[in-house]
């Protein structure tokens, strides 16, 4: 859209060699280029034939792009999953995108160790506890088209009741401590007695002591 000395506005589609073809101006290549990067190449592009498209406040013609679809990525997600099987993500989708597509992990299924793969590499784990409890999606990548997201069995479950901010049961990683935990679970109420808390512990029969030992 052009607004200022020129009102214009004009739907391009991107052709299947990754270029648009914007009237006066010519051929632009946009393929792999952020929103950004395009805007970069559209001020010189459009420069050179409006000359009241610059940068800064002394611009007398102003310009702005909009994507009206996005393409999609056909990923698959597999594991411990509610519906596992390919799925179509938008290209800005990310993995939570995909585990949302899939319905989510099953009982059974993982949100501590997602695993997103390419190419048979493991390129990413995600953490879901983070995003859930921090708001950090900062590990959540995006996807190419062919990537797998693997969700694994759970591992070890601890369930913490009593007075606690979060009540229920948590996934716990390798070398995790009851404080860990607690700030899993929002923290103590202020009702709480900190210096009594209760560990309860189902053992394999081997490890069992006999009673009176």
């Amino acid at each position: 859209i052009l607004t200022g000395d020129v009102e214009a506005s004009y739907p391009l589609d991107v052709t299947r060699q990754g270029f648009v073809v914007i009237p006066n101006v010519g051929q632009v290549s946009v393929a792999n280029l952020t929103l950004e990067q395009v805007e970069d190449v559209l001020y010189t592009r459009l420069g050179r034939v409006y000359s009241g498209v610059r940068r800064g406040a002394n611009a007398t013609t102003r310009f702005s792009i909009t994507p009206a679809r996005l393409r999609t990525n056909q990923v698959f997600v597999i594991g411990d999953v509610v519906q596992p099987g390919s799925k179509q993500v938008p290209a800005a989708g990310t993995a939570l995108t995909a585990l949302y597509a899939a319905g989510g992990p099953t009982l059974n299924g993982s949100l501590r160790a997602v695993e997103l793969r390419r190419g048979g590499n493991t390129v990413a784990t995600l953490d879901v506890y983070d995003y859930l409890m921090k708001g950090d999606a900062s590990r959540d990548l995006r996807f190419e088209t062919g990537d797998v997201l693997f969700v694994r069995p759970a591992g070890d479950r601890v369930r913490v009741y009593g007075e606690i901010a979060r009540p229920g049961p948590y996934e716990m990683k390798e070398g995790e401590t009851l404080a860990d935990l607690v700030r899993a679970a929002g923290g103590f109420l202020p009702t709480a007695e900190r210096r009594r808390v209760q560990v309860e512990r189902i053992l394999a029969p081997p490890d069992r002591r006999s009673a009176g030992s």
